[in-house]
């Protein structure tokens, strides 16, 4: 959110327990954050059990649960399809000036995951969503930290 100047619109594909959301609509220049997640149970289930991850009651003009602010917008979709079918060879929607992908783990779930990471159509509609200006992030692994031993 910080590398682009002045962030308005923004594209979530995933995050369901809301905490990506969250974060997004700290910065006061959002004005729609669409997420857009596959798992209806997921949100459902965090909405209920894990208010906090999803807790806007700290910022101003915001509702307690950041899924019912104003500036966001629930889909459930498959995320992948959504911006195959909105961007993929005739633009429908509006432009997003940041896009976060907050899926699954490259690493987990591989034959899924080689749909979401690896296909040409789905990455081609991600970048032809984005604004001229646009940044966008995709997860590409889990990190590894060594320990201190490992740098003696």
């Amino acid at each position: 959110m910080f590398a682009h100047a002045s962030p308005k619109s923004v594209a979530i594909v995933g995050g369901g327990e809301g905490a990506t959301l969250r974060e997004v609509l700290k910065h006061k220049t959002v004005t729609a954050a669409i997420m857009i997640d596959i798992d209806e149970m997921m949100v459902n289930i965090a909405r209920e059990h894990l208010p906090k991850m999803s807790d806007c009651s700290d910022i101003t003009n915001s509702e307690a649960s950041c899924f019912d602010d104003p500036r966001s917008e629930l889909i459930i979709a498959n995320g992948r399809q959504y911006f195959i079918d909105n961007y993929g060879t005739t633009i429908k929607k509006p432009l997003f000036d940041v896009i976060l992908i907050d899926a699954l783990d490259p690493e987990e779930e591989k034959d899924y995951n080689d749909k979401l990471y690896n296909d040409n159509s789905f990455i081609t509609s991600l970048f032809n969503s984005l604004t001229e200006d646009g940044v966008m992030v995709i997860q590409v692994g889990t990190g590894y930290v060594p320990d201190a031993n490992f740098y003696s």
